[in-house]
């Protein structure tokens, strides 16, 4: 019997069917989100009652909102493999509001398609991250909502030098931010606000290092890579205040 010849899959047509599955999951999410809103308002329970339901439905929709951004960091990733790659991580997602404020979390596999970022490792506990390079700038670009003061926080799995905590730089849209640096659980935290901003197009933060370093250099290993800090995460959501940047650096202290 004659065997079916299979037709070659066009990797352009296999992008854009992704796309717009992804979109559509994107669409369905927000209407799912608002749908539920809704009819909690509705039921006129107490607020304490309202409030703890909508958190744990935003928490759930910002799950499922992650692993569109996942299927979204695939596409750019095939995409790169097609058209030459810039020193700049651009990262196209969705914003989403919660009923508070916006919440977006970066994780170390959406932080990808920059010639400065190494591949992603992995701790024996499971903690993902991403060292920078030997470049001891590196620059993200994020679609951020910056109509109000906004939080940053950069979760790091660890740094070269452990002085690099203090001399470090933050620098968004090309001007120069105040960090406190801090611990979360055995990450350490490096702390920002960004000042509200009329700006429509994307938000740019540029993390700046003194230097960088190979393992092989300092003696540590026989890694002879340079890097600077290894990124598990970059977080925006609403600003932490005083006294909890304070508590946080006191900890870190000790």
């Amino acid at each position: 019997m004659p065997t079916e010849r299979k037709q070659p899959i066009n990797a352009g047509e296999l992008l854009d069917d992704i796309r717009y599955i992804n979109q559509a999951s994107k669409t369905e999410i927000k209407a799912i989100g608002n749908r539920l809103r809704e009819r909690i308002v509705d039921a006129s329970l107490p607020n304490t009652v309202t409030d703890s339901l909508i958190n744990e439905i935003s928490d759930q929709l910002g799950r499922l909102a992650t692993r569109v951004n996942l299927v979204e960091g695939t596409i750019k990733s095939l995409q790169s493999d097609r058209k030459p790659t810039t020193a700049v991580v651009n990262i196209p997602t969705e914003i989403t509001h919660s009923n508070q404020s916006n919440d977006l979390r970066f994780t170390a596999s959406q932080l990808a398609g920059s010639r400065n970022l190494l591949p992603m490792e992995s701790s024996k506990e499971g903690v993902v991250y991403r060292w920078t390079g030997a470049n001891p700038d590196i620059t993200f670009s994020f679609p951020l909502d910056r109509s109000k003061a906004l939080g940053m926080r950069v979760r790091l799995f660890a740094l070269i030098k452990p002085e690099f905590s203090k001399q470090l730089r933050v620098l968004v849209d090309g001007h120069h931010v105040k960090h406190s640096f801090g611990l979360d659980g055995s990450l350490f935290v490096v702390n920002c606000v960004l000042p509200p901003s009329d700006k429509k197009t994307t938000t740019e933060v540029k993390i700046v290092l003194p230097a960088t370093y190979s393992p092989m250099e300092l003696g540590s290993s026989h890694d002879g890579r340079k890097m600077g800090v290894a990124i598990n995460e970059i977080h925006f959501g609403q600003p932490e205040s005083g006294l909890t940047r304070l508590l946080k650096r006191l900890r870190f202290k000790r």
